[in-house]
């Protein structure tokens, strides 16, 4: 019953409207199954990493106020600069009909969307938490198969949402990706100002 709560807990949280979840519909509306599974296989490893070092117990490293000021700062700065290349794009000429995408730069395209929030490692750990003295190996697993599940079920979706796309709906998709993409960097800023606040040679 646990396992399971575990699961739909993952679940849901995965289909909230995020970065990740994000970068990946609009891949998959855009360019295909191919650019889709290679956004999602860049934030799959992402989590791999992350929770990786929740396994080996490197989780502390990165809760140090210094340690998430940077990587805060650092992740308002990339998410920013998506958001910028979105709304700087010329208008979009896609041919939705084209099921490939030869572009392999979206794998690390989405390991950097998925590692530019720190604030993902504090979520997992409060997840994980209440199942680490029973079974972490499987629960860490079966975390990871409903991240999964929710974003494969995104891509299946906007695999079959494809057909009713124009480029003009597309562009007012990516309207939508700037404005949210930034608000996530604002949040980041947010974060990375609060931890360097917190530090005690921070004179501001």
């Amino acid at each position: 019953m646990e396992l399971l709560a575990l699961f739909a807990v993952g679940f849901i949280t995965a289909i909230t409207p995020g970065p990740d979840i994000l970068f990946v519909l609009r891949n998959t509306l855009a360019l295909g199954a191919r650019a889709g599974i290679l956004s999602f296989l860049g934030i799959f490893s992402g989590w791999i990493i992350y929770l990786s070092l929740i396994y080996f117990g490197f989780a502390h490293f990165l809760r140090g106020a210094l340690i998430e000021g940077i990587l805060s700062l650092v992740g308002g700065i990339y998410l920013s600069y998506i958001a910028y290349i979105l709304y700087k794009k010329p208008k979009n000429k896609i041919d939705f009909n084209h099921k490939t995408h030869k572009s392999k730069t979206l794998y690390f395209k989405g390991l950097f969307v998925n590692l530019s929030n720190p604030k993902a490692i504090l979520f997992f750990m409060l997840i994980i938490t209440p199942f680490i003295q029973k079974d972490l190996e499987l629960s860490l697993s079966v975390l990871l198969v409903s991240l999964s599940l929710a974003f494969l079920c995104i891509i299946f979706l906007a695999l079959n949402l494809r057909r009713f796309i124009t480029n003009t709906l597309f562009d007012k998709i990516d309207k939508v990706c700037v404005v949210i993409f930034f608000i996530f960097a604002l949040l980041l800023f947010s974060e990375a100002y609060q931890s360097f606040s917190s530090l005690p040679f921070y004179t501001f």
